[in-house]
């Protein structure tokens, strides 16, 4: 698996500079020090990917206003944690020192913050 991983890594990588598209990286510290976003600015949806090193895994999600800030909202796996459903929060547009949070829920009612910090954009 952690081939793949960095074989779907290189190849996006590799892709996304062939046609001239930008595809920003983000290091959020401890929680992932590598983690592409893929934007569709059009329909306001994100997707992308980690590193193998991270907690986390491959997530998607949208671009919204929360209370009235531009964020990214979206779900996202954290490898050691199956059995819960976690929520990336980070602060758009992407500039060096924006913010993000991670919350979890484990039973689907009670949100709570796992991590937060700021990240810094590598690419």
């Amino acid at each position: 698996m952690t081939r793949l991983s960095i074989a779907v890594t290189v190849a996006l990588l590799f892709l996304s500079s062939a046609a001239n598209a930008k595809i920003p990286v983000l290091n959020l510290g401890d929680f992932c020090d590598f983690m592409a976003i893929q934007i569709d600015r059009a329909h306001g949806q994100v997707n992308g990917f980690s590193n193998f090193s991270c907690e986390t895994g491959n997530f998607i999600g949208l671009i919204a206003k929360t209370d009235g800030v531009r964020s990214i909202i979206a779900s996202v796996q954290v490898n050691d944690r199956p059995g819960d459903q976690f929520l990336l929060q980070i602060s758009y547009p992407l500039l060096n020192g924006g913010t993000w949070s991670a919350f979890y829920t484990s039973d689907g009612y009670k949100m709570k913050l796992y991590k937060s910090g700021t990240y810094t954009v590598i690419k």
